[in-house]
């Protein structure tokens, strides 16, 4: 794969993508360049035009379907109306412990006096 990848990466920069040039641009890239793919991709190729077998082969994909669903969400919320009422009432006893700290609390747990902070 790696041979057909510096291949094309020869023909977009105007080389030939000979043998010498494919194995030119692997060395480059850190690989290790195989002999026989080489060979066999540039037998392969002997006579034909990159252009035209891209085209080709996007040709052939367009009736692949690609894309789409990637799988459903999560599950949303589970219980019918038992839900809301249970918020509902969660709502009520917050209000209901506000209401009852009130008194003469500051903030550290004085007793709201005006002391020393």
């Amino acid at each position: 794969m790696s041979e057909i990848a510096a291949l094309v990466l020869c023909k977009l920069g105007g080389k030939a993508g000979s043998a010498d040039d494919i194995k030119a641009v692997l060395e480059a890239a850190g690989v290790t360049a195989n002999d026989d793919a080489i060979t066999k991709l540039t037998g392969d190729m002997d006579g034909k035009d990159v252009n035209d077998l891209l085209a080709a082969g996007m040709d052939k994909l367009k009736n692949v379907p690609m894309g789409g669903g990637g799988g459903g969400g999560g599950g949303g919320g589970g219980g019918a109306a038992g839900g809301a009422e249970a918020a509902e009432e969660e709502k009520e006893e917050e209000e209901e412990e506000e209401a009852e700290i009130g008194g003469g609390m500051d903030m550290f747990g004085g007793e709201g006096d005006g002391g020393d902070y």
